[in-house]
């Protein structure tokens, strides 16, 4: 059985989310994916995004996915979370693109990565 177990989470690692903001109603945690597109031939290293309804109550988040002093048209995020709903980003297209590019996967040596901010989170109630 412990075998079995082992090639599961081997052939489907666990991704460790981390925690970047939390309070009450909700939490917005980040981790890293590499998101290949092999039909165009690039590879792309992203920060997924999820996002979990704490309560029973739907909520409007919205937030800039970038830091305060660049704000940017594109960066901004606004959606419904429905009473615990968890919204997690993906590879895949999505309207609502809960994800921010890192970097290139492409095996060049290259020291230049975005580091993962979010600002003006806001979160309000929907009655």
């Amino acid at each position: 059985m412990f075998f079995i177990f082992f090639i599961w989470s081997f052939i489907f690692p666990q991704s460790e989310w981390e925690t970047y903001y939390e309070n009450k109603n909700i939490q917005i945690s980040y981790t890293s994916q590499v998101c290949n597109d092999s039909r165009n031939g690039f590879a792309f290293e992203y920060f997924i995004i999820k996002v979990v309804n704490k309560t029973d109550k739907t909520f409007v988040v919205n937030f800039q996915k970038s830091k305060d002093e660049i704000t940017k048209e594109e960066d901004k995020i606004a959606f419904v979370l429905n009473p615990n709903q968890i919204i997690e980003g993906t590879c895949e297209y999505d309207p609502i693109k809960l994800r921010i590019f890192k970097s290139e996967n492409t095996g060049k040596d290259s020291d230049f990565e975005y580091e993962f901010a979010l600002s003006k989170i806001d979160v309000v109630e929907v009655y």
